[in-house]
């Protein structure tokens, strides 16, 4: 089966490859089912690209990731899916039914859906569903509407990523001030009460495979990398396997990464900053943990020579403008 597999992001500031849809690509590989990524960023006019991509391929299906709903800013806040929808009509008269997925998609997936009047729409990781959704739809096809969970078959930690790279064209996102993404690990043990992507549930990668993805990738002249992860440091002693064996097999690169405030211990801050790693943006609920945590991770951080950043969470039910205000104080304490 052909699938074309769609980015709609054209968000710019920054903008961010798609690296899911590489990662379905790379899925697919070994198997009858033929893709393409149609990457339409920076595309002047992508009814136009679309029309076209639909005519040279001619695919059967289309996968199209829903990387975000709206900025999520307060001000001048900008809503997506009405760009996105007229994608997904364009596909529907053209008779090529349209499959959903993405990050997203996966914050409300019926409501989303719906609005979009897609086929069917995957929640959660993709990479092993949709191959089993192309073979349903070949044969006995879903009824219209259908979700899959995604978490149910997970992900192949060994999965080859040596296509990386060769169907996304990266300089028009460094240009724009853009970084090439990659991850370790799907999910988040946590269940935070503003936070959508926690649902006690993580799938790690095998380092060795990620660190092979990150030596394709500097042979093609990238050094500059962003962890793609929910959090890092979801499990100590994965973190630490992965930061060994990129030390110790992988190339010379310079990344950024997201952690929690805990779990964490010396070795992690110093095999981090052997690995090439330059900046940790450091979740922040508000807590007296919270902030026990961050004072010691701000001295581990400036022992080792990596530069933090801190997102303050803030505005929970029951919580008092005081309190926020001592939270700020601590934290320029902490500097």
């Amino acid at each position: 089966m052909r699938i074309l597999l769609i980015n709609p992001n054209r968000y710019r500031t920054p903008p961010v490859p798609p690296l899911g849809l590489e990662y379905l690509q790379s899925s697919l590989r070994g198997t009858q089912h033929q893709s393409r990524i149609l990457d339409l960023c920076f595309a002047d006019d992508p009814a136009q690209a679309l029309g076209k991509e639909i005519e040279s391929f001619q695919p059967q299906v289309a996968g199209l990731t829903v990387r975000n709903i709206d900025t999520a800013i307060y001000r001048n806040n900008l809503f997506f899916l009405d760009e996105i929808k007229a994608l997904v009509d364009l596909l529907k008269n053209s008779q090529i039914p349209v499959i959903l997925g993405g990050t997203g998609f996966y914050f409300c997936p019926r409501g989303v859906l719906e609005y979009l009047g897609a086929t069917w729409g995957i929640s959660g990781p993709a990479e092993i569903t949709l191959a089993h959704l192309l073979e349903s739809i070949e044969n006995s096809p879903p009824a219209e509407g259908t979700i899959l969970d995604g978490w149910e078959m997970g992900i192949d930690p060994e999965m080859s990523l040596e296509g990386r790279g060769e169907n996304v064209d990266y300089r028009n996102y460094l240009a724009g001030g853009g970084i090439i993404g990659f991850e370790t690990q799907k999910g988040c043990f946590e269940s935070c009460s503003y936070c959508l992507e926690g649902n006690g549930r993580v799938l790690f990668r095998s380092p060795r495979k990620v660190v092979k993805e990150l030596k394709r990738l500097v042979s093609q002249g990238l050094d500059k990398f962003h962890l793609c992860d929910t959090e890092f440091n979801q499990n100590l002693s994965f973190c630490h396997e992965f930061l060994q064996v990129l030390i110790s097999k992988g190339p010379s690169l310079h990344w950024v990464l997201y952690m929690k405030t805990s779990p964490y211990d010396e070795e992690l801050f110093r095999l981090l900053r052997k690995s090439g790693a330059g900046l940790i943006t450091l979740s922040v609920p508000s807590s007296r943990d919270s902030l026990t945590h961050t004072r010691e991770i701000r001295r581990l951080t400036k022992k080792h020579g990596i530069r933090l950043a801190v997102d303050y969470l803030c505005g929970f039910p029951g919580q008092s403008l005081e309190s926020i205000r001592k939270d700020i104080e601590a934290l320029r304490r902490i500097r």
